[in-house]
């Protein structure tokens, strides 16, 4: 080989070094999660297209995220729903106590009269007034309220558990989108890492210092690396349509998401938690309303053992009829007859035979009123279970966030290395293909641990019965 020709052959292997270490630089930095996310797809129509327009704003925050949530998602609504049928039947078991007056009005026309009558013979109109007023009904009535109030409380309960699920379920696609927004990241600098690759592997096979295995394995890995481009991108996608689902509302092009993820968390002591979880709860105050409602419903069916007393008033108010006074010797005369009348009455019950009817009665409600209490019990303790769970989770995601970033420290260290072998000419393309590999699922792996982190974090604080608009989030942006 001649001096120009050993001195092109060094050229060119200076411009493959140079370049194999930019890629290097290039590759080995894992990058820090952005602190904004744009969403850069066309509108995403949760709720059906042109349902509650304009109401994401540019920049979306998580705890912004959370309120629109829980205004516009169809299960908060529906909770909510529920909340008032319980406060309409709690209006309908408070009437029950107070009077009942009725006024009835109808037009009467009689039909085939016997030929004495006082009634008139004309159509006529006829008034009904009448009072009623429950004077004893065992306590029948007033546990049927407290029953009543229990059901609200027990929807109360439902709907405030509702958000919380829903919460959850915000912080749990705000992190997703966030997540799959930086796995694109990672597959794209894995492909121009890749690309970068196989230019510098194209450029050693031309100048004779490399064989043409190392631009083939270059090119198959540009391959392999765009299909994972591609799905990355899917996934993002897929992530920014569940979380407009969640929301209830359509998400604009543009929106970004601004609230960065938690990398950290605060100790918690397992038993603080335990307690904190069994006094704020709401599914568990829900639960002890039904218990508490179906103890009301046995003192209502033992009621029906009892008899029950009313006072009632009637008065009908009827014209006035004319009939001849020859029928009460009376001749030539026209006499005058009122027929309005009307009668007070104390109104006593007691169902002394009814076929078991009321037994059974008590026997379903106490029935069920073990059930509620079995309910109870069998909530409270899985409460403890789902505190203990989300704590332990917590604790293994933050093992795993560090282990996680140890490895991706690692796999820099071994691709740089593997850069310096090549360069030296001691070592092969194949190495540095397999650093490249490992550096790319090692950032994969911190990033998925980041997003376990935030779901255990959110897990947890569902667990506890916090508000996840205003919990707290513990740890900066990393």
């Amino acid at each position: 080989m001649g001096v120009e020709e050993r001195k092109s052959v060094m050229r060119l292997r200076s411009i493959a070094v140079v370049s194999l270490l930019g890629l290097a630089l290039a590759v080995i930095i894992v990058p820090s999660p952005a602190a904004t996310v744009e969403y850069k797809g066309p509108e995403l129509t949760a709720g059906g297209p042109g349902a509650a327009p304009g109401v994401v704003p540019v920049t979306l925050s998580l705890d912004q995220a959370v309120e629109i949530a829980v205004r516009y998602n169809p299960q908060v609504a529906s909770a909510q729903e529920g909340v008032l049928v319980a406060d309409a039947q709690l209006t309908q078991a408070a009437s029950l106590l107070l009077p009942r007056v009725n006024v009835v009005t109808q037009r009467v026309t009689p039909v085939d009269l016997p030929p004495f009558s006082f009634q008139s013979r004309e159509s006529t109109w006829e008034t009904n007034f009448s009072f009623s007023q429950p004077l004893y009904t065992a306590g029948s009535l007033k546990a049927g309220l407290r029953a009543a109030d229990s059901f609200r409380r027990g929807a109360e309960g439902t709907y405030r558990r509702t958000r919380e699920q829903i919460s959850f379920a915000v912080r749990s696609q705000y992190y997703g989108v966030l997540t799959t927004e930086e796995g694109v990241n990672v597959a794209q600098q894995v492909v121009d890492s890749a690309v970068e690759t196989l230019r510098v592997a194209r450029l050693r096979y031309e100048a004779g210092v490399a064989p043409q295995f190392d631009v083939l394995s270059a090119e198959a890995r540009v391959a392999r690396v765009e299909q994972a481009l591609i799905a990355a991108r899917v996934n993002r996608d897929i992530a920014w349509a569940s979380l407009s689902t969640v929301l209830g509302v359509p998400i604009p092009a543009g929106t970004q998401l601004t609230t960065p993820r938690p990398v950290t968390v605060q100790e918690a002591d397992p038993e603080a938690l335990r307690l904190e979880a069994l006094a704020n709860r709401p599914d568990l105050a829900a639960a002890e309303g039904t218990a508490a409602a179906a103890r009301a419903q046995v003192a209502v069916a033992k009621a029906g053992k009892q008899p029950t007393i009313s006072a009632a008033a009637s008065y009908t108010l009827l014209p006035s009829t004319t009939v001849s006074g020859d029928l009460f010797g009376r001749p030539g005369e026209d006499i005058v007859v009122s027929q309005s009348s009307g009668i007070i009455a104390l109104v006593a019950s007691w169902s002394l035979f009814n076929g078991g009817q009321v037994y059974g009665q008590i026997a379903q409600a106490e029935a069920q009123l073990r059930q509620a209490q079995d309910a109870v019990t069998g909530l409270k303790q899985q409460i403890e279970l789902d505190v203990r769970s989300a704590h332990l989770s917590v604790e293994a995601a933050k093992a795993q966030v560090a282990a996680a970033q140890k490895e991706a420290a690692q796999a820099q260290e071994a691709q740089r290395i593997a850069t310096i072998r090549y360069q030296e000419g001691v070592g092969t393309s194949v190495e540095i293909l397999s650093a490249e590999a490992d550096l790319e699922g090692a950032k994969n792996r911190y990033n998925e641990a980041i997003f376990g982190l935030n779901l255990a974090i959110a897990q947890l604080d569902l667990a506890a019965g916090r508000d996840a608009a205003r919990a707290p989030e513990a740890g900066g942006e990393q």
